[in-house]
């Protein structure tokens, strides 16, 4: 799911007139992608956010976000701890990115609709051969271990014709292998009447 959550953001990015580069230290915005299924993924997180803390020290303009599950997890609380973090936007709120530019900071885009599907965004893939198309949002089951329900919200399907729009789109392009996604896709549906 989060790279297919990145590829929408390079996607955004790409279409608002931002360019991508291979290095963080060229950037004029550095987004965290982050996860909160594995306590090692935040672990890796936290410590890649205290060397970005020096690296602002010397570079006062270039914008940090926190975007992804931890994001959504944690909310407000990162600027509190990390006062030097610009944006922070869970994994349904990729959409903000087209106007992240004109947002005073701090600002926080979190989700707390259980309802709302992901709007379509474009993507920036690198593979030109697979490709992933996310057909349903979040989870119902409440597992006792995970966090998904809390972080990406409950059960949302997106229409299908919107699916087929995009699978067509991929054929068209010469795609030959696409992955459906969802973190329970055995329900996908299941909230339509």
């Amino acid at each position: 799911m989060n790279v297919h959550d990145s590829e929408k953001m390079y996607g955004v990015l790409l279409q608002s007139g931002y360019q991508r580069t291979e290095s963080p230290y060229a950037a004029d915005l550095i987004i965290l992608n982050t996860c909160s299924i594995r306590q090692k993924a935040e672990q890796k997180f936290y410590s890649e956010l205290g060397r970005l803390k020096s690296y602002k020290k010397r570079k006062p303009d270039i914008k940090i976000a926190i975007a992804g599950c931890i994001a959504q997890q944690e909310g407000k609380n990162l600027f509190k701890k990390n006062p030097y973090v610009d944006y922070v936007f869970g994994p349904q709120n990729i959409h903000i990115l087209r106007s992240i530019g004109g947002k005073s900071r701090p600002y926080a885009a979190l989700e707390d609709n259980p309802n709302i599907v992901p709007q379509d965004l474009p993507a920036d893939r690198d593979d030109g051969i697979k490709a992933w198309i996310s057909i349903m949002y979040g989870c119902n089951n409440f597992c006792s271990y995970c966090v998904v329900p809390y972080t990406r919200g409950r059960e949302r399907s997106r229409p299908s014709e919107n699916i087929f729009a995009e699978v067509s789109e991929l054929a068209e392009k010469g795609y030959k292998e696409i992955t459906l996604l969802g973190q329970n896709v055995n329900s996908y549906a299941s909230d339509v009447d």
